[in-house]
């Protein structure tokens, strides 16, 4: 009989850092063997990670949902998400990551515009992008940038490489079609700071907040008022966050771990068991035993 699996492993950036344990850009293949093996079983990250899967293909899947990857993908994966990849040939790429520190080196509120274009925090919880041939060229380019500013290490290269990465999230941004900056710009930056302090709260405390008015409270707003910012920048209220989330995280349990419905309901803060299976059942239309069978139906 197999182990139980009752956790989900958490990476760290500096496993993967050759020089800054605050960014890395990466080939693939120069990662090691130990990044490949590690892939094929579902993890977390702490940090923010591009995948751009160059050449070959795999199936990635991200939280509960399985993509077949070819050529000219990228990937945009917010700390917390689980992940793992399958190859089934080799694949050529490139990985960059970054955590939190980093982004917030210089010109802290239009950076978190920068991270909260709504390529790591959408409804789907992940974005992944198809690039053209003529896209790809402007990529290349940035990413070899960032590898040379990376190794060369020369006065302010952090500052470089936090504009490379800056117009690396812009023109992605673009591709996707989805810009939050419609908005008159003191206001813009000022609302996706809040919101980004809010998605940061929800990652700390969701287990134990699940009202709109606890978060609105931490922050010094309303909850009508951080439910418009949020609507505005995202398109879902603030109450349907923290609930995606609390259901995000029973879905990874239950997608990942051998863990029990009971025993992810107390995980995740509910006193009352039967409770939470009447709360899954209510915004997923199925219990959490059905959400298990049919998902590792489709392993």
């Amino acid at each position: 009989m197999s182990e139980k699996r009752s956790h989900i492993e958490v990476v760290s950036l500096p496993e993967y850092a050759q020089t800054d344990p605050k960014f890395v850009v990466s080939g693939l293949c120069e990662l090691g063997n130990g990044f490949f093996a590690n892939n094929g079983i579902p993890h977390r990250h702490d940090f923010y990670t591009i995948y751009w899967i160059k050449k070959g293909e795999l199936l990635h899947t991200i939280d509960t949902v399985t993509h077949p990857v070819k050529k000219n993908t990228l990937f945009f994966l917010a700390p917390g998400q689980v992940h793992k990849m399958e190859l089934s040939e080799k694949v050529e790429g490139y990985m960059i990551a970054f955590q939190d520190a980093f982004m917030c080196l210089k010109d802290q509120a239009a950076t978190m515009m920068g991270i909260n274009s709504s390529l790591f925090f959408n409804n789907q919880f992940s974005s992944v992008i198809t690039l053209t041939p003529e896209q790809e060229k402007d990529f290349d380019m940035l990413v070899h940038m960032m590898m040379k500013e990376l190794t060369a290490q020369a006065a302010e290269y952090e500052t470089a490489l936090h504009g490379l990465l800056r117009y690396f999230l812009v023109l992605a941004s673009r591709i996707k079609g989805s810009n939050v900056m419609a908005m008159p710009e003191q206001h813009a930056t000022h609302n996706s700071s809040l919101f980004l302090q809010f998605k940061n709260l929800i990652e700390e405390k969701y287990t134990l907040l699940k009202n709109v008015s606890d978060y609105a409270a931490l922050l010094h707003v309303k909850p009508v008022l951080l439910n418009e910012i949020s609507k505005q920048l995202s398109g879902i209220t603030a109450g349907e966050h923290i609930r995606n989330r609390v259901i995000l995280e029973a879905q990874r349990y239950l997608y990942n771990t051998d863990l029990s419905a009971k025993e992810i309901a107390y995980k995740l803060g509910f006193e009352d068991p039967h409770y939470f299976s009447r709360f899954f059942k209510k915004y997923t239309s199925q219990t959490p035993s059905e959400f298990k069978e049919g998902s590792r139906a489709g392993v």
